[in-house]
């Protein structure tokens, strides 16, 4: 890794400080200069709509600055102990789809419980008595149909693939 990409959150942060000072800066000027403005006369228009412009473009700065900030940070977040919630992932996959630069994150991806969370959580129900053993069964069998489904869209070995579809996939090719 490069030193600009290894201390990225601390150059967006100064820039963050920086651009926030130089926005109050410009304002209290903007204000300062338009209180002459209306003692000594001159154009008023002129002199407030300059510093509503100047403040303004530092004001957009800061605000790009504080988001890569807050982008760079939370791409940086381990997230072990959040626990897994797919509706949280659910919205979030909601966020992403508004928002198109929240995907590069991948927050989404790391709430979704994974199968062995799922897994989980049906033996704990199975054992607490929430389930009979015919209901416990029939969704540990879709809970690995689905996980056999994503390997396979991912384009990892199918376990289910027998010899004959091989040879089938030969002919289509």
């Amino acid at each position: 890794m490069t030193w600009l990409a290894e201390n990225r959150h601390w150059l967006l942060f100064a820039g963050t400080v920086l651009s926030g000072l130089s926005t109050v800066g410009v304002a209290v000027i903007g204000v300062l200069a338009t209180a002459s403005v209306l003692v000594t006369g001159g154009s008023l228009l002129l002199t407030v709509g300059a510093f509503l412009l100047a403040t303004l473009l530092c004001g957009g700065l800061t605000l790009i600055f504080a988001t890569g900030l807050l982008s760079t940070l939370a791409s940086r977040a381990s997230l072990p102990s959040v626990p897994r919630n797919r509706r949280a992932a659910s919205v979030l996959s909601g966020l992403e789809a508004a928002v198109p630069p929240l995907r590069r994150l991948g927050l989404a991806d790391r709430l979704e419980p994974t199968v062995e969370d799922r897994r989980a959580r049906l033996t704990e129900r199975y054992v607490d008595g929430e389930l009979s053993e015919r209901e416990f069964e029939a969704r540990l069998d879709s809970l690995l149909d689905e996980r056999g489904n994503r390997q396979t869209a991912r384009g990892e070995p199918d376990a289910a693939a027998t010899p004959d579809r091989e040879v089938e996939r030969e002919r289509e090719r």
